[in-house]
């Protein structure tokens, strides 16, 4: 893996790198205007560039807004955790839906070496209910009872 790859891993791979500033000071501060969330980023960007960041992230649902005399107050919709969920969630799926039993099993082939997670992965698979069998599926055509 490149120096490159392990700064862009977890949410820093799906946003771009302003976004994810601008979520992290919303995380920790919870509400605040554009001005308040320019005070709290240390890259000196425009005012211009925050405000058109953060109404990108209202149109992506991760902050919501409210007008409050002039200006907007925006806060985030979902804390970290929720987005890291449902971020991570959507990639699996991506990568299931596209690859299908191969990703599942370069998935436990990846946890397999850590103990931890793999005690962890086995918790959630026991904690999950087999979908029901259709009997009908596994009897011969010709079988008494059977399709016709």
């Amino acid at each position: 893996m490149s120096p490159r790859d392990v700064r862009r891993q977890g949410l820093a791979a799906h946003f771009g790198p302003l976004e994810l500033a601008i979520l992290d000071v919303m995380w920790s501060k919870g509400e605040l205007d554009v001005a308040g969330c320019v005070r709290h980023l240390d890259g000196g960007q425009a005012y211009t560039t925050i405000k058109t960041v953060m109404e990108r992230l209202v149109i992506k649902e991760l902050l919501d807004r409210r007008k409050e005399g002039r200006q907007y107050v925006y806060w985030p919709r979902q804390s970290r955790r929720e987005v890291e969920q449902r971020v991570a969630a959507e990639q699996v799926r991506q990568v299931v839906d596209g690859f299908g039993d191969l990703a599942v099993a370069n998935f436990v082939r990846a946890v397999s070496g850590d103990a931890g997670q793999l005690a962890h992965v086995r918790a959630l698979l026991a904690g999950i209910a087999d979908p029901p069998r259709d009997p009908r599926a596994e009897e011969p055509p010709d079988a008494p009872g059977g399709a016709v």
